[in-house]
């Protein structure tokens, strides 16, 4: 599916409510203009709500000059807007870009990333981030992480009603409303996301880095673990939001099961160390030609 076929899907099953709840209250046409309504601030919001959802907070050259210079050099040479870079205090490394389009995207970096990656395996990573820009993943895959979000928000704030510890790490995945809305949420999360992007991302952010091999080391590095930093506790409470992520976040385990894009890691790497050697006689621009979803 094309991801404006998915941009489309997710708005209508956002609008959809909104245009039934209008129905019921006055008729088709308030329902109409309520499911318009809807779909404007889903498309406008999304990635604020996203942002929001994760605690980021934006990086500037005083903060971090290095980066920000890396991420400009990277989108000059893959010839787009030079987006807004923030960080999250979180040790578990990880990588997301969200927006609704090219001029509009918010790359967002973990504390743990920067501290785990040397730099070739950094750029690899900005450079998988930035062929998602290119390829138009971020509309879909943001509106779907920012509407499963926000159910998940809605089950969190159901159980702090009944639970002494709402903000216990994986209270909200028993809660009998998260139950109820887990399938919605994972609906969405896979109409955003999906295994074909994530190795066509690998795909030409290895061209744009220049460097297979370093994106290889980066997947294989980062990975999630039982326990220590490879546990990414904000993903465990927005699961949505893991198709976002340059790796998959998220322990499979019971309903977090129904939340899987992500490729297996081992099949990703095969797929680099099989590029590395055509990549150096490919280009770019070539591999943005071809049909790059499978």
């Amino acid at each position: 599916m094309s991801n404006l076929l998915r941009s489309l899907a997710l708005l209508g099953v956002v609008a959809l409510p909104a245009a039934l709840l209008g129905r019921w209250l006055g008729g088709w046409i308030p329902g109409a203009a309520l499911a318009l309504l809807t779909s404007a601030a889903a498309y406008r919001y999304c990635a604020p709500v996203v942002l929001r959802l994760y605690g980021a907070r934006e990086v500037d050259a005083q903060g971090a000059p290095h980066l920000l210079a890396m991420v400009r050099d990277l989108a000059r040479h893959a010839g787009v807007a030079m987006p807004r870079v923030f960080v999250l205090d979180e040790a578990a490394p990880n990588a997301f870009v969200t927006g609704t389009h090219a001029r509009r995207a918010s790359l967002v970096l973990t504390n743990g990333i920067l501290q785990v990656l040397d730099e070739a395996e950094l750029r690899a990573v900005l450079a998988h981030e930035f062929a998602h820009v290119l390829r138009g993943d971020m509309l879909p895959a943001s509106l779907a992480a920012a509407g499963g979000g926000v159910l998940a928000f809605v089950a969190q704030a159901g159980l702090s009603r009944v639970s002494d510890d709402p903000a216990a790490e994986f209270g909200p995945w028993v809660a009998p409303l998260w139950l109820l809305l887990a399938p919605l949420a994972a609906l969405l999360t896979r109409m955003g996301g999906s295994a074909g992007k994530e190795f066509a991302a690998d795909r030409l952010g290895s061209l744009l880095c220049g460097d297979p091999e370093a994106m290889a080391r980066a997947v294989r590095q980062l990975r999630p673990r039982v326990d220590g930093p490879g546990v990414f506790a904000l993903a465990a409470r927005y699961p949505a939001g893991a198709q976002l992520m340059f790796h998959d976040p998220l322990r499979r385990r019971g309903l977090m099961r129904l939340f899987r894009t992500h490729p297996p890691r081992a099949a990703r790497l095969r797929a680099l160390r099989a590029q590395a050697g055509a990549a150096r006689q490919a280009s770019a621009s070539a591999v943005l030609e071809q049909p790059l979803e499978r």
